[in-house]
């Protein structure tokens, strides 16, 4: 699996870095301005009302995500089809 829920608390932190870079970006890019800056601001280095709340919104969109992925059950999930390689 992708480390989050195969129980292996080790797998489950070393994705967190990937997973904040890619909030970071994606509260940077909204906002135009540099991803390591949002870092900053989320580790409290620096002071921005604008990135915490547009980091407050991604976080909670996220998880809204996520709880509806929980929710789902893997059955039910669409499957999908394979396609044919071409040698």
């Amino acid at each position: 699996m992708n480390g989050v829920h195969d129980g292996n608390q080790t797998s489950n932190l070393q994705c967190l870095p990937s997973l904040c870079r890619g909030l970071y970006n994606r509260v940077a890019q909204q906002l135009g301005c540099d991803p390591s800056y949002v870092s900053r601001v989320a580790r409290g280095e620096r002071k921005s009302e604008a990135i915490s709340e547009a980091l407050r919104a991604e976080i909670q969109l996220t998880w809204a995500k996520v709880s509806e992925g929980i929710a789902d059950s893997p059955d039910n999930a669409p499957k999908r089809k394979a396609r044919a390689v071409s040698a």
